[in-house]
């Protein structure tokens, strides 16, 4: 944030290391939603915010930073505690006036849809702890 790598692109990734991601499908992805104050949400089981952004991968737009960036005050008393970081950072952003954008195909999570590393498509993959698994899914999707 406060070098402001953050404004060379148009979107900000945060990925956990056991998450397997394939920039180039990320590219395409994210390519055709450009210019709005948004963030990806990849999960939506009728949880009861809506769709969530899953914290093993999440996109965020340079807009949408830069309002969170403005205002992060506003979500201080949000208690992320018991949510985790990614709800608590999806709730904030929509307090904000970001919006989310759903895309059930972003990313393959074990802890949603699953993680089919075959599937042609997805732009990451989670989560994949072992060393071997993790190359294998990434071999496998980069086929």
């Amino acid at each position: 944030r406060w070098d402001l790598q953050y404004k060379c692109c148009d979107w900000t990734i945060k990925a956990d290391p056991d998450a397997v991601l394939l920039p180039d499908r990320m590219r395409g992805a994210l390519s055709h939603r450009m210019g709005g104050a948004s963030f990806i949400t990849t999960c939506d089981k009728g949880f009861s915010v809506g769709p969530m952004m899953f914290g093993a991968t999440e996109a965020i737009s340079t807009q949408g930073l830069e309002r969170y960036f403005s205002n992060e005050n506003a979500c201080r008393s949000m208690p992320w505690q018991p949510w985790g970081e990614d709800k608590w950072m999806g709730i904030c952003l929509k307090a904000l006036g970001v919006s989310p954008v759903f895309d059930g195909g972003f990313v393959g999570d074990n802890l949603c849809y699953g993680a089919n590393c075959q599937n042609g498509h997805s732009s990451s993959y989670h989560p994949f702890k072992d060393p071997n698994a993790w190359m294998w899914c990434y071999r496998s999707a980069t086929r």
